[in-house]
């Protein structure tokens, strides 16, 4: 968060100040003007606070290991979604009802502000989080259980072969597509060459009559 330009910082730091909560804010120097309400550090157990029963709102970019953290604790959160997985992940949040999805580059102070009380004093937004964490807890086992019987699954089958990807089959060729660029290659030049005999015959016929 430190990276970012000086005008996203401020806007948030403007926002975090009018908030009656008190707010932990991961972030990697000394921070300038920090509002009386913010407590900075380069590191904090996300989870240990995530599972922590005053927590009211996650603020994050969506990266997947924090969402499920944010999902298996349910907190709502409030997402800003950069690049690559993270516009999705957010999304779906969004689609459970328990977050909501702001774009970091172009947010004002005032959308912060009102994005954060709308989630914290509008129960459905809390109520859809836990809703979403008991889902995702209700399973047949335990993730621990779940590992250990898929890695004793593994001991018992001699390495279990029959679930490995087909990828690890895939001769040099094919791994490279080069099978692929050799069909497409074929085809734009048997068009080009069917194009050129049509072109060819069309143009003795102009130029002969």
């Amino acid at each position: 968060m430190s990276s970012f330009p000086d005008h996203i910082k401020t806007a948030f730091k403007l926002a975090l100040a009018r908030l009656p909560q008190r707010i932990l804010w991961k972030y990697e120097s000394e921070m300038e003007d920090k509002p009386d309400n913010v407590m900075t550090k380069n590191w904090f157990p996300q989870r240990d606070i995530l599972m922590h029963p005053n927590i009211k709102l996650f603020i994050g970019h969506g990266g997947i290991s924090g969402v499920f953290e944010a999902v298996d604790a349910g907190v709502p959160m409030l997402g800003f979604p950069l690049f690559y997985d993270q516009p999705r992940n957010v999304a779906n949040l969004v689609d459970a009802g328990m977050a909501i999805s702001l774009d970091v580059m172009t947010v004002t102070e005032s959308q912060i502000f009102e994005s954060i009380n709308r989630i914290i004093n509008d129960k459905k937004y809390s109520s859809n989080a836990k809703l979403a964490s008991k889902r995702f807890k209700d399973r047949p086992m335990s993730p621990a259980k779940s590992a250990a019987y898929w890695t004793e699954y593994i001991v018992r089958h001699n390495g279990a072969p029959h679930l490995k990807t087909k990828a690890f089959d895939l001769t040099w060729y094919e791994y490279y597509l080069l099978d692929i660029l050799s069909l497409i290659l074929v085809t734009f030049s048997v068009i080009g060459y069917i194009l050129y005999k049509c072109l060819t015959v069309i143009c003795k016929q102009f130029f002969s009559s």
